[in-house]
């Protein structure tokens, strides 16, 4: 990941062996910072965006800033720390992710019922529809598909100010 290459380095024994040492030097990934750009508050800084199936944060980091290796800025916008987790997955991701949660003869089970204004109610409130695992899981994992991207025009300073903090 190119976010890491900006971090400093650390002499680390990869063995743990007191009278063996076996040093090795590594990316400290436990050095902490946290970009502080005041401006990230502010709507116009930020490109609206949603995202289809397929559409990486690499995918979007070279539609934007023309750099794959800028994919961080993408995730850092949406404030996202798994990628795994926090970007959604494609439909395809999506049902094997359902199945394995629910069991594939469940996926179409009630999850919880909903009146018309997506509110959870009793499955005895009148108007109260069933959700199943399966649109539950969906409408999770849509809501992660309207982001908002870092403007080109912003991107080298978030870059700047992250080679900053890491010095």
């Amino acid at each position: 990941m190119a976010y890491f290459k900006y971090f400093n380095t650390i002499n680390y024994d990869v063995r743990g062996k007191k009278n063996k040492p076996h040093i090795n030097v590594v990316t400290n990934i436990l050095q902490r910072i946290r970009l502080k750009l005041e401006y990230v508050k502010h709507q116009s800084f930020f490109a609206q965006h949603t995202i289809i199936d397929g559409e990486t944060p690499e995918y979007l980091a070279y539609t934007y800033y023309g750099d794959t290796e800028l994919h961080w800025v993408i995730l850092y916008a949406q404030q996202a720390t798994n990628p795994f987790y926090d970007w959604p997955m494609d439909y395809f991701d999506l049902k094997k992710f359902v199945i394995k949660k629910y069991g594939a003869a469940n996926i179409n089970d009630i999850n919880h019922h909903e009146d018309a204004d997506g509110y959870w109610v009793d499955p005895t409130a009148p108007g109260a529809t069933a959700v199943s695992h399966f649109i539950y899981e969906e409408e999770l994992n849509d809501d992660k598909r309207n982001i908002n991207i870092i403007r080109p025009e912003f991107a080298h300073e978030i870059v700047k100010e992250l080679q900053q903090l890491l010095k």
